[in-house]
């Protein structure tokens, strides 16, 4: 069976297809967007005064992934649009692509594989790939971020996520999900997996963190409670997640973050050469 059709354009046709709703509960989608918003803030490349069209024009992004966009509250480009002339979704479902794009005027969305990109070399400042190379099959990996190298700027940065092997409660969800014919994921990845796989791609790596310490089964509480009480439950819900995100600061964060986090950032040519590296 070829990868289309085992996990490609066609599987993720039929997910996006069964979605009966969004995937978080909408106070944690929000509080998600919120972190990944903050996080983009601290390690993308500088935006230049948007007021000034010559400054936009020279900025530009990428995302790989749009089920975000396409059904949560927890969706980015709807707020990144404006700080980049050039903001372009990618998705390899037709059908999350289409959806993104009457949810998020303004934007590209156009249906590709990450591991075939429709983009000339050095297209984009910031890509962003959240839970996008942890649905591939794992010797695909290296040609995706092959790929992804290719269309980043030099000194440009890719913020990629990633469903974390350090936590062990989320780790044993995948595999519940799995075992129950839920939604596809390849692997879970440690950071010295991810850390060794940008480097063999000829990224480097300058920031690492984990994200998202909100436990597997907490979300569907809070649906199931919102659903039960309505609007009542808000602060309750919200208790819980204030909770989670004080949890998130402990010394303990890298067994309880659901996401490893990392700035992957493509050297300029200069920098290769005084290590003594082939940029091409």
């Amino acid at each position: 069976m070829s990868y289309n059709n085992l996990w490609g354009s066609d599987y993720w046709d039929g997910v996006a297809r069964r979605m009966n709703g969004p995937i978080f509960q909408e106070q944690i989608a929000m509080y998600k967007r919120r972190l990944y918003l903050d996080l983009i803030s601290a390690w993308a490349p500088p935006v230049e005064d948007p007021i000034h069209r010559a400054d936009r024009e020279a900025r530009t992004l990428l995302k790989t992934d749009l089920f975000e966009e396409a059904f949560g509250k927890d969706l980015l480009l709807d707020s990144l649009k404006e700080k980049y002339s050039t903001t372009i979704g990618m998705d390899i479902s037709y059908v999350v692509a289409e959806k993104a794009k009457k949810q998020v005027p303004g934007i590209s969305c156009l249906t590709n594989d990450v591991c075939n990109l429709p983009f000339k070399n050095e297209s984009f400042d910031l890509i962003l790939s959240n839970s996008t190379l942890d649905h591939l099959p794992f010797d695909m990996i290296p040609d995706a971020i092959n790929e992804l190298w290719r269309v980043l700027k030099q000194g440009g940065c890719m913020i990629l996520t990633l469903d974390s092997r350090h936590n062990p409660l989320h780790l044993l969800s995948h595999y519940i999900r799995r075992w129950m014919g839920g939604y596809h994921e390849e692997h879970c990845f440690t950071i010295q997996e991810a850390t060794a796989l940008l480097n063999k791609g000829r990224f480097q790596v300058s920031d690492i963190t984990v994200i998202c310490h909100i436990p597997p089964g907490v979300n569907l509480m809070a649906k199931m409670l919102y659903k039960a009480i309505g609007p009542h439950s808000n602060r309750l819900i919200q208790y819980i997640i204030d909770i989670f995100h004080k949890v998130g600061q402990l010394p303990t964060r890298f067994i309880t973050g659901r996401y490893i986090a990392l700035r992957a950032v493509k050297a300029i040519e200069s920098e290769y050469k005084e290590k003594g590296l082939d940029s091409d």
